[in-house]
């Protein structure tokens, strides 16, 4: 009986670990596995020697008070934790083995924390293992009336704490992973060219805040349907589209390619550009170590999207910092990187077409151009970030 408990209690643990969180957490895996040994609290840490603290992950019958207390003061003075042979590792440590009950009723933690707030003296269980930088360490506690835990509890002890150090691991490097993930989809959505990963049919599975601005926005070119599939309003753009996706995404062994097209616009302004291409990324050398991850779907194709008709953000002020041209000039910089013709810079700025063509020729000296077309064609390849919202 208690092997089938031990058992399911393993497959609960790495199942927290490496599933989405439901209603099972830490708190129960904890009260599970004090009821399996008879221990009437327990407290699950994770303690910084270095910085001499800790933080509770986990407690089973233990006010918010007395967790609070030994974070902020006691865990410095845990003799239980103190008494204890590192040189035994991981193995559980039981405290009728290592501390007398004259060193335990002689403690300040026992006298200041443990007699007032919860009760009798009573016997102890730890575990303790390495987890990066730190130390997890699951404590188990039962009153003295109820008895020291026996070596069969003591075994079950030990035979349990090895997942969970392995699954904490996990469940850490998977919230690592999460968060430099989240990271690196915030960044992408700073950028000016609109971003998707599409499957063969249609349904996205990333876009970035650019591509769903440009495409899907009021106005937009694209309609994505109940079924959350991509689709072009124009008919025969649509089907351009769907070429080009079948293309990036052929699958059985046939060559994929893709391509671009031109993604007009219903208020006649310039058309976007649209580029699907084969999509196939690199899943070797996880971040867990684990190897290859054949996690996504696939064929993919990767959709880019760029809008001639948006103002490149803050292209005046890369000018100026990159090259030394004066605020005048960066300006003009700016608005010929718009399309606008220098007699239509001059005009919209008020000044004479002398003065402006003036304002060009530093501009190519200073940028080491010789034509316009080079100084524009420099200009439209510096870094852009997304115009901000709204």
């Amino acid at each position: 009986m208690a092997e089938d408990r031990l058992a399911s209690l393993i497959g609960d643990i790495y199942a927290l670990a490496t599933g989405p969180t439901g209603e099972r957490g830490w708190p129960d895996i904890i009260d599970d596995v004090a009821e399996m040994v008879g221990a009437q609290t327990a407290a699950l840490h994770l303690c910084d020697a270095r910085q001499q603290r800790t933080a509770v992950l986990a407690a089973r019958n233990l006010p918010a008070d007395v967790v609070a207390d030994y974070e902020s003061h006691f865990f410095t003075r845990d003799v239980f934790l103190q008494r204890q042979d590192p040189a035994l590792g991981a193995h559980t440590h039981l405290s009728q083995d290592y501390l007398s009950e004259a060193e335990l009723e002689g403690s300040e933690l026992y006298n200041d924390l443990l007699r007032h707030r919860m009760g009798n003296a009573f016997y102890a269980a730890h575990s303790r293992g390495e987890l990066d930088d730190k130390m997890l360490v699951l404590g188990l506690a039962r009153p003295r009336e109820a008895g020291p835990f026996t070596a069969e509890q003591s075994l079950l002890i030990s035979r349990l704490w090895p997942h969970m150090l392995r699954a904490i691991r996990v469940e850490d490097r998977l919230r690592s992973s999460q968060a430099v993930a989240g990271i690196g989809f915030a960044a992408v959505d700073e950028l000016a060219i609109g971003l998707a990963i599409l499957k063969p049919d249609r349904r996205p599975l990333f876009m970035n805040r650019t591509a769903r601005r440009m495409l899907l926005d009021r106005g937009g070119p694209m309609l994505q349907t109940a079924e959350g599939r991509l689709r072009l309003l124009q008919p025969g753009g649509d089907a351009m589209f769907a070429t080009l996706l079948a293309q990036a995404t052929v699958s059985g062994g046939a060559p994929r390619s893709g391509g671009s097209m031109r993604c007009g616009r219903a208020d006649g302004r310039l058309a976007m550009a649209l580029m699907l291409v084969p999509f196939q990324p690199e899943t070797r050398g996880a971040p867990l170590g684990l190897g290859a991850l054949p996690i996504l779907p696939g064929p993919l194709a990767l959709l880019m999207v760029t809008d001639p008709n948006a103002r490149p953000n803050q292209l005046a002020d890369q000018v100026i910092a990159m090259f030394g041209v004066t605020r005048a000039e960066a300006e003009v910089a700016a608005s010929l990187a718009t399309g606008l013709s220098v007699e239509e810079v001059a005009t919209q700025r008020g000044v004479r077409l002398t003065t402006l063509r003036s304002q060009v020729q530093s501009l190519l000296a200073k940028t080491g151009t010789n034509r316009q077309g080079e100084l524009l064609r420099l200009l439209l390849s510096l870094p852009r970030l997304a115009a901000p919202e709204g």
